[in-house]
């Protein structure tokens, strides 16, 4: 049921209207990678940022909040804390997360978020919401960083693929 009220928010038309603000994502980390000079470390600089940032632009999380959002995010999962201080993380998550959308139901933004409350209004309730959001975030962050990574790691080892991926015949 959610599923289909969700859909709209992946089509070819809304990842059109995000390249913009990915490119500029990329493009800063980027300029963050050259500036900390060689070598550079691609996960922590590039691969562990871009997915977080955009899947906050995805789900509408407002840009000022996403930093602490993010360290929430990432908090309540990190093995190194306390089983408290982890559950402590994950409940001001959760809390975000509800006043978030209390505030989308009351003025809808762009984000997917907002296009469904603005759409089905109270047809997805808060915790349908939630629960959306926080499997958007954790599954797709660590997924996408992962295949960041990986995907310049192969390019690196066969750079026919460089080549290819750039659509240069010249290998």
């Amino acid at each position: 049921r959610l599923r289909q009220k969700l859909t709209p928010g992946f089509t070819l038309r809304k990842m059109q209207r995000m390249q913009p603000y990915v490119e500029q994502i990329v493009h800063g980390c980027l300029d963050e990678m050259a500036e900390a000079g060689s070598p550079a470390d691609l996960v922590p600089l590039l691969a562990e940022k871009v997915p977080g940032a955009v899947l906050c632009e995805l789900i509408g999380v407002p840009r000022d909040d996403r930093d602490m959002f993010l360290k929430l995010c990432h908090g309540h999962l990190d093995a190194s804390l306390s089983q408290k201080r982890r559950a402590a993380l994950g409940d001001k998550f959760s809390r975000y997360l509800l006043a978030m959308i209390a505030r989308e139901r009351k003025e809808p933004g762009d984000g997917m978020i907002g296009a469904v409350v603005a759409e089905y209004g109270d047809d997805a309730t808060d915790e349908e919401l939630r629960g959306f959001c926080v499997q958007v975030m954790l599954a797709g962050d660590d997924n996408i960083s992962g295949m960041i990574g990986l995907g310049v790691l192969a390019m690196l080892r066969h750079p026919e693929q460089i080549a290819a991926f750039r659509g240069d015949d010249q290998s």
